[in-house]
């Protein structure tokens, strides 16, 4: 069996990889052609194209990356003129997942939809509706996400969210915390989220250096792709001394008093770690306007752990919140109280549990 699996950007192609792992394992004559990173690259049989470290957010972000959507849709077409594709999996993607599911639907291939675009925290209808045209199956990795699209969709499911496996909690009678500050910076998975982030996320631990001389800033990339890009923003700020890593989250996170990150997937693998944390989330600025007043969008809270909890488990600086003064207040506030801000957690982390083998149950319904 040949099957095409498809992952938009670096949290899509970590989840995309853990499930080809197990798909091998299902059945064993699979064959994984594959468009994604790094991660995805390292278990297919022949990794056709790399799309993880394109995806961008916002409007202009949509307009620069035409040539390389036309170059994504390109080697799919090619790959499915050239190889009987018998299935499809789609993870994410949003903005170019259509226009793949298209392109698919052309050649009768059925689509297994893995994690929906946020199209069900938006309430975006329309294209939440497109995608239960072109999908066999969905498989969902949030009950909000799921009694959306099974209101819609009847093959829609739900096992929980796979990072319960991937990144269990710690007892709560083993969370300890060092005397000396230890920030960690997550500033995301896109050069455009840099560019909204890591000047403000620096600026803050420049600030809290004032009075923790000795401060510890680890720096956690997604990828070693962005590395470079990086370190131009860290040299910005000669007096931090800090290090820059690719180690997984889980590896790293525990070390610290205080997590500072972009919104996105890795929050939910720092409360699953029960570290303090400090969410930054903004939009360029004639896409949040476009948003706020064209579009009329408006949520009650933007990072997952708020959202999914419909609470303030987390701190969130969203937009023109987002100024290093304001950040360094509350981050001080956690240095000096890290268990205070980790009470509540066990809320969203038990939301998150499902069933026991996740990418399993899931492999299973593609495979049957």
């Amino acid at each position: 069996m040949n099957i095409l699996v498809i992952a938009g950007e670096v949290s899509g192609d970590s989840y995309a990889a853990q499930l080809v792992s197990i798909l091998k394992t299902q059945q064993k004559d699979l064959t994984i052609y594959a468009i994604g990173g790094q991660k995805l690259s390292t278990v297919a049989d022949h990794f056709l194209f790399q799309s993880a470290y394109s995806h961008g957010v916002g409007l202009s972000a949509k307009i620069m990356k035409r040539r390389f959507k036309k170059k994504l849709l390109t080697t799919v077409e090619q790959t499915l003129q050239q190889v009987s594709i018998d299935k499809a999996i789609i993870i994410d993607f949003q903005h170019v997942n259509q226009a793949i599911a298209r392109l698919i639907k052309q050649f009768s291939i059925p689509i297994y939809t893995f994690i929906t675009p946020n199209f069900w925290m938006w309430q975006s209808h329309k294209p939440a509706n497109a995608i239960c045209h072109y999908s066999t199956k969905i498989f969902t990795i949030f009950k909000p996400e799921y009694e959306f699209y099974k209101s819609k969709f009847v093959q829609t499911y739900y096992f929980g969210h796979p990072l319960t496996e991937t990144t269990p909690s710690p007892a709560s009678e083993s969370i300890t915390f060092s005397k000396d500050a230890v920030i960690t910076l997550l500033p995301g998975s896109r050069p455009q989220e840099f560019k909204l982030y890591l000047p403000a996320m620096l600026k803050t631990c420049e600030k809290l250096k004032e009075s923790h001389p000795t401060l510890s800033i680890n720096l956690v990339l997604s990828a070693t792709h962005f590395e470079s890009t990086v370190k131009n923003y860290c040299n910005q700020f000669p007096n931090l001394s800090l290090t820059i890593s690719t180690q997984p989250l889980r590896d790293c996170v525990p070390a610290s008093t205080l997590v500072i990150a972009a919104s996105g997937t890795a929050t939910l693998e720092v409360i699953l770690l029960k570290r303090p944390l400090i969410v930054l989330a903004a939009l360029p600025h004639i896409t949040y306007l476009v948003a706020k007043y064209l579009l009329r969008i408006k949520l009650a809270f933007i990072s997952l752990p708020n959202f999914l909890t419909q609470q303030e488990l987390v701190k969130e600086f969203v937009q023109y919140e987002i100024k290093s003064a304001a950040i360094a207040k509350a981050a001080q506030r956690c240095i000096d109280d890290p268990f205070s801000y980790i009470n509540n957690y066990d809320k969203l982390i038990n939301t998150l549990k499902g069933h026991s083998s996740i990418y399993t149950q899931i492999s299973k319904e593609i495979l049957n």
